[in-house]
């Protein structure tokens, strides 16, 4: 991730590395488990440095973590990540109960379909994936 984009906010993927289950969130024992097999979308609120931080601490550093858009208007960012989530639900199977992490390591369409989402809905943001 380049340096100016560390403390921005917006749309990122990221996921696992490593063959072997792993809890989505190992503070809390989820009992949700991904692996390399699963890619999560998601937004950071705050930068793009903090929600790295999290999930190399999660995953033992053993995750991809890649900043896609920046999205400034933090009102925009919270109706962008649902029409996004809804729009990955048409194409991808959800692990659930998370909303957010998704049975495919497609990395390539799912970046697709977050673009598509973006210009189709006008949303104002600078694609840096």
């Amino acid at each position: 991730m380049k340096e100016e984009h560390y403390y921005q906010t917006g749309i990122y993927l990221a996921y696992p590395k490593s063959p072997n289950l792993k809890s989505i969130y190992r503070q809390k024992k989820y009992k949700t488990e991904v692996n390399e097999t699963h890619t999560k979308v998601g937004i950071a609120k705050n930068s793009f440095k903090a929600r790295e931080k999290g999930y190399l601490k999660n995953f033992n550093e053993e995750v991809v973590f890649a900043p896609l858009a920046i999205i400034v208007d933090l009102d925009e960012l919270k109706r962008v990540e649902d029409l996004i989530l809804e729009a990955l639900r048409l194409e991808f199977e959800n692990e659930k109960p998370s909303r957010e992490w998704f049975r495919t390591s497609n990395h390539e369409k799912v970046t697709e379909i977050i673009i598509q989402v973006l210009t189709l809905n006008q949303i104002t943001h600078k694609f840096i994936g």
